[in-house]
């Protein structure tokens, strides 16, 4: 008796509707927010044909076109290097940002003594920032980085702070009644409190990231150094480059939603489970 070779389980009804909820979904998010950007570029355009101004003042919207596919190569040249420095900036801030929040809450008066100044160091135009940077590390990445981190790690410290300061205090009573270590209850109770302000701290020092590097790329970019989108911007403005100014605005635009959609997919992949957050984003 020959035996039969097992064959694939097709999807139930139940997964095939849920896959279909999802795309269904997405459709209804991803929907207004196109035709909004397709309204702001035509009555963009629109106000290009009634007005006519001069293309070095105001682009239209078919001149940033233009503008990438003639300088392509150096606008992606450009968006990598800045990508890499946000990265880079994004991690280090992720980490001193944690770092820094559960020192904070693990020492009461030393919370109550620094905290307000994150707060208040949120305030605090970056550009007070760059020339002290700029001179002491120098004209490159590490004070391109350094302005970036200064930027994005604050809003992390003040979200993570709170969360872990947020825990109910009947459940930590409870925790105390069943006799739980002090480590129990940071990892069980405490940290997973935490990580939906973490989450939101992030996709805040997201976007800040993006515009700390722009911000000390155009100042090195003041000072004749090559770089990233910040040096184009030096670059086009000096030589009234308009569209690829606006181009470059646009890949600056573009790594900041990046940045905040991809720590959006994370938080949901380690919330959907249990956070409200995310189990309200899924039954949308």
């Amino acid at each position: 008796m020959t035996q039969s070779s097992p064959m694939e389980t097709p999807p139930t009804g139940n997964q095939a509707l849920s896959k279909a909820s999802r795309l269904a979904r997405w459709g209804r998010e991803a929907l207004p927010v196109v035709l909004a950007f397709l309204v702001f570029v035509g009555l963009w355009q629109l106000g290009i044909v009634i007005f006519k101004p001069k293309p070095f003042i105001v682009p239209g919207p078919v001149d940033v076109g233009q503008a990438f596919l003639e300088h392509g190569a150096s606008l992606w040249e450009s968006t990598l290097i800045t990508l890499r420095a946000t990265a880079i900036a994004f991690v280090l801030s992720a980490l001193i940002g944690a770092a820094v929040s559960f020192l904070l809450t693990s020492v009461p008066i030393l919370y109550r003594a620094v905290f307000p100044f994150t707060v208040v160091f949120q305030s605090v135009p970056v550009i007070v920032f760059v020339p002290l940077l700029l001179t002491w590390f120098g004209i490159g990445l590490p004070s391109i980085i350094a302005v970036a981190v200064i930027i994005s790690v604050f809003p992390i410290i003040a979200n993570t702070a709170i969360g872990l300061r947020s825990t109910e205090a009947s459940l930590k009573q409870l925790f105390q009644l069943y006799g739980a270590s002090s480590w129990q209850t940071l990892f069980k109770l405490r940290l997973p409190a935490a990580l939906p302000y973490f989450f939101t701290g992030l996709r805040i020092a997201a976007g800040a990231a993006v515009i700390g590097v722009v911000v000390g790329e155009y100042m090195a970019g003041m000072a004749s150094t090559r770089g990233g989108l910040g040096f184009l911007v030096v670059e086009s403005a000096s030589r009234l480059q308009m569209a690829k100014l606006a181009a470059t605005g646009v890949c600056a635009a573009a790594l900041g939603i990046g940045f905040f959609l991809l720590v959006g997919y994370v938080s949901n992949l380690f919330l959907r489970s249990w956070h409200e957050s995310a189990r309200g984003d899924q039954e949308r």
